[in-house]
């Protein structure tokens, strides 16, 4: 069978898709409840900042990354099938990049210049950064094991996007301990540390996706 009719093939198939589907969601459940209990074990129970933060930080934190996660397993599953297009859902990830700018940009506006770098920088950076990508290492294993039912033809691509996904799973998970306020430290901090798992995907995406 010549390669061009096999990718037809598999894009006209809808049963792969559907099963992976499926497993991606269990994957990503299963592994983001194992991020929660390492940070459980090393940090204690969940939400115990949200009373110095407030619910309204909580909140934008939650959707921030909560959003990201779902957008970026979106765009990880049209990159694993032949022949649906990529860039709408791709481009779809930066929407909640660009929401939290324009109110980080807001927020900076209206602080005081000498707290400016506290809000984007945090009192423990280098932290958060940490804590969010070694939460996201579960995820991502399990989230790879779900992945290989179906069949990119972009490896590199789709190994970035299921790196993203278990990034933003990490930040998800994090996001429960964070004690930093500011939305401008979610685009400095959460945006980068989600990031680095998805570099890691896509330098891997070759050999952990390959037919």
């Amino acid at each position: 069978m010549r390669t061009d009719q096999l990718i037809a093939e598999l894009a006209a198939s809808q049963r792969p898709t559907g099963n992976a589907q499926g497993r991606i969601a269990t994957a990503l459940a299963a592994g983001w409840l194992v991020s929660i209990a390492g940070l459980f074990l090393f940090l204690g129970p969940p939400l115990q900042e949200m009373r110095h933060t407030g619910i309204a930080s909580f909140a934008v934190k939650l959707g921030y990354t909560v959003a990201f996660a779902i957008l970026s397993v979106m765009a990880a599953i049209a990159a694993g099938r032949p022949g649906r297009k990529l860039a709408r859902p791709a481009a779809l990830i930066v929407v909640p990049v660009i929401m939290l700018s324009f109110v980080a940009l807001l927020e900076l506006g209206s602080a005081d210049p000498a707290a400016r770098r506290e809000m984007l920088f945090g009192t423990a950076y280098l932290d958060c950064v940490k804590s969010v990508v070694l939460a996201s290492l579960p995820v991502f294993v399990v989230l790879v094991w779900a992945y290989r039912p179906l069949a990119p033809i972009r490896p590199p691509a789709a190994g970035f996007l299921i790196g993203l996904s278990a990034g933003a799973a990490g930040a998800v998970a994090f996001a429960l301990y964070c004690h930093e306020p500011s939305a401008a430290f979610l685009i400095t901090a959460y945006t980068p540390a989600m990031l680095i798992p998805a570099l890691l995907g896509a330098a891997a995406g070759r050999p952990l996706f390959k037919w």
